[in-house]
């Protein structure tokens, strides 16, 4: 069984599937009580922009979708390096027990608070202290994720998957249309669905067909003849291998292996392609900031929640396939299906210790904090009844770990065993942790591959559909955060008395900007380390703040004080540990937001401490009128 991919597959997506029927349940029976009589915000709040009731497929396909971003995939494909086995069972044990509580706490809980956001909850929770300091915390946290995920679309767009960006830039127009289709002309939901889907797969093929390397633009006129005679010239096995998509990285290998010592030479040099993926990034970037910025102030219906719907039938579909072809392959005794990896090594090279990093560097594929704020900020927005929360916030969660778990088989069955032997990818820390963060994505995209190939999907169409869904989902992330981000700003205002910055264009604006910061910060992965300690943190004190609810409602709060302990000592410990880290690499920036957002977890903690020993009785009393609670 050790060495079955398929059978590891099985047992994981069994263990998730009891744990919805069972533990999740008895969560929204005996825990959270969820009342599909009682009317939500979305009723209740009703306004036609940010609070409209929608039925529950598509508020799960967007919730699903925006939590659903690069967490998940690449979390898991470097926590591998640590061997398969720690990482497959934190994702599951981790995602049941800690993660898809955490979500549906936080889903519940702003229910009762008018829809408000877990920062803005902490005013009734602790006061207006507790208040300030979460929602300052969860600014420089949107403002860390946002920017490695700005990065990373960047570098893939780039460097390595140019026939992604045609489907993933047409899939913003099919949305919007989508979205009017549905919302202003009434259109059936099937047929609006059926033939988005259909112009979405063909921008795929598309894609494939017509990659678009934005890195040639910013080339000279010579390093373009080069790139045209690589492409044109006789294929040789090593030439075909890195023939597509022809991104900058790609473009480079292929002239090397073809022997071209000269225009080699002149792509290498700083003033072509050196340059060019350097203005290339640039353009990227802005055009995202951009991007994220219009999605945070149009109608939700508009294009973030029919991008999000459209969204999540491809990543239905790669979960699905994935599965399908890693079945077959166990049947047939496919290589494929062999798991390749250690299932457990303590001795990587240049590595951090496995604990607690284990545990930050998988982040959203077991836990994460974002999704509270997706929950609380978008979501519960949505949410038509209560009784929808189970699926929304316990099933998106274990459907993402359902991800997670393909992902981490995918790099250690998937892969060839080469990848773990010295020179590999996976030989040590340098190779796939110390990398940039697109090298551990492709390493998913050709393992992943590498099982549809089995449903008779060509390695290249495969290599594209998983690199159109991962930046797909990566978009989806960054447009609701940046959403997220501008109601988070909104909040600061309200809460200093500073008004004229609840607009919500202005409130973007400065979103925009912070994201901006820490997009050309040299990031790496120190940064995405930063994000993913500072995600879990988020989790432990959203914990910790569903915990102080239920105690305030006197209901058992066993169910989330203990995951919180078990995020708030990762993290913290990570976050220590990687202080040494980002002094002794001189990256300053990093160090003083790592500083800062300790000393506010610490002083949150204080302020729930303080909360918890003023009684339950006198808060639960203060608190019935605004919860609404029912007799029973």
């Amino acid at each position: 069984m050790l060495h079955n991919a398929a059978l590891v597959a099985v047992v994981a997506f069994a263990a998730l599937i009891s744990a919805y029927v069972s533990y999740g349940r008895l969560l929204a029976r005996r825990i959270f009580r969820l009342n599909p009589n009682r009317p939500t915000p979305a009723h209740t709040l009703r306004d036609g922009i940010d609070y409209v009731p929608t039925r529950a497929p598509i508020v799960f396909g967007h919730h699903f979708a925006s939590i659903a971003g690069l967490g998940p995939i690449l979390g898991p494909a470097i926590a591998v390096i640590w061997g398969w086995g720690p990482a497959l069972l934190w994702v599951v044990l981790g995602s049941i027990f800690i993660g898809a509580v955490h979500d549906l706490g936080a889903l519940r809980m702003s229910l009762c608070y008018e829809g408000r956001s877990v920062g803005d909850i902490c005013r009734h929770l602790m006061g207006q202290r507790a208040r300030i300091l979460a929602l300052l915390l969860i600014f420089f946290m949107l403002a860390l994720v946002l920017g490695a995920f700005c990065n990373t679309i960047a570098d893939l767009f780039v460097n390595h998957n140019p026939d992604a960006i045609i489907p993933s830039v047409g899939l913003i127009v099919v949305a919007v249309v989508f979205g009017v289709a549905v919302y202003v002309f009434r259109a059936p939901l099937f047929w609006a669905t059926l033939v988005a889907l259909v112009i979405f797969g063909s921008l795929i093929f598309l894609g494939v067909k017509q990659p678009v390397p934005t890195h040639e633009w910013f080339c000279s006129s010579q390093t373009r003849a080069a790139l045209a005679e690589a492409k044109a010239a006789p294929e040789t096995a090593e030439h075909a291998r890195l023939k597509p998509p022809y991104g900058a990285a790609e473009a480079v290998k292929c002239l090397t292996t073809l022997g071209k010592e000269a225009a080699a030479a002149e792509i290498g040099s700083l003033t072509t392609v050196g340059s060019a993926v350097w203005k290339a990034n640039y353009a990227w970037l802005g055009a995202l900031l951009f991007y994220a910025f219009l999605a945070s102030v149009l109608p939700v219906w508009l294009l973030l929640q029919p991008r999000d719907y459209i969204n999540s039938f491809q990543l239905y579909f790669a979960l699905a396939a994935m599965t399908l072809g890693l079945c077959i392959a166990g049947f047939v005794g496919s290589e494929a299906n062999h798991i390749e990896a250690p299932c457990f090594r303590g001795d990587v090279p240049d590595a951090p210790p496995v604990f607690p990093f284990l545990f930050v560097t998988v982040a959203c594929g077991a836990v994460s904090g974002f999704h509270a704020l997706v929950s609380s900020g978008t979501t519960v927005k949505q949410l038509n009844r209560e009784s929808d929360a189970l699926p929304i916030g316990y099933g998106a969660m274990l459907v993402e770990a359902a991800l997670a778990v393909l992902v981490i088989l995918a790099c250690v069955a998937g892969l060839e065993a080469r990848h773990w032997q010295p020179g590999g990818v996976y030989a040590s820390w340098r190779g796939i942790g110390g990398a940039g963060l697109a090298v551990q994505l492709n390493a998913m995209f050709r393992g992943g591959a590498n099982f549809l190939a089995h449903l008779g999907i060509p390695p290249e169409y495969g290599r594209t559909l998983l690199a159109v869904t991962v930046v797909s989902f990566a978009l989806t992330t960054l447009d609701s955060a940046m959403r997220l981000m501008r109601f988070n700003i909104e909040e600061i205002a309200r809460s200093l008395g500073l008004t004229w910055l609840a607009n919500r264009f202005l409130a973007a604006t400065i979103g925009v900007l912070a994201v901006a910061f820490f997009a050309v910060v040299p990031a790496g992965k120190a940064l995405w380390t930063l994000f993913g300690a500072s995600n879990q943190l988020l989790a432990g004190l959203t914990l910790l703040c569903i915990s102080l609810f239920l105690f305030k409602l006197c209901r058992p709060t066993l169910y989330t004080l203990l995951p919180m302990l078990v995020m708030m000592c990762s993290s913290i410990w990570a976050m220590i540990l990687s202080l040494g880290d980002f002094r002794r690499q001189g990256k300053w920036s990093l160090f003083v937001v790592t500083i800062i957002m300790l000393i506010m977890a610490g002083w949150i903690i204080l302020e729930a401490v303080v909360s918890f020993r003023r009684g339950r009785n006198t808060a639960a009393r203060n608190q019935s009128e605004m919860l609404h609670e029912s007799a029973g």
